[in-house]
């Protein structure tokens, strides 16, 4: 979420004023990073008395969590980039 913010304050824009189009790619990737956060926050979650069931669990979390974690913050910047250019 750090990177989405970043980027958006370095920027100087807010959702608003991109273009339409761009504009909704920017909120999927919004959404995308808090989605990812909740994930980070259920993978922390304890487990119950099935151990293996736990790892089984956490392991699928954090690869669903590091997935958005590269996907939510470059569909930001992609729409923050071609707002600019006009793409």
């Amino acid at each position: 979420m750090a990177i989405i913010c970043g980027s958006v304050i370095v920027s100087g824009w807010f959702a608003g004023v991109l273009v339409d189009r761009w504009e909704r790619l920017f909120w999927a990737g919004a959404l995308a990073g808090a989605l990812m956060v909740a994930i980070f926050a259920a993978a922390a979650v304890p487990g119950g008395s099935n151990a293996r069931r736990t790892c089984v669990r956490i392991v699928w979390l954090l690869r669903a969590g590091l997935l958005l974690f590269v996907v939510a913050p470059t569909l930001c910047i992609i729409a923050l980039v071609g707002d600019f250019y006009r793409l």
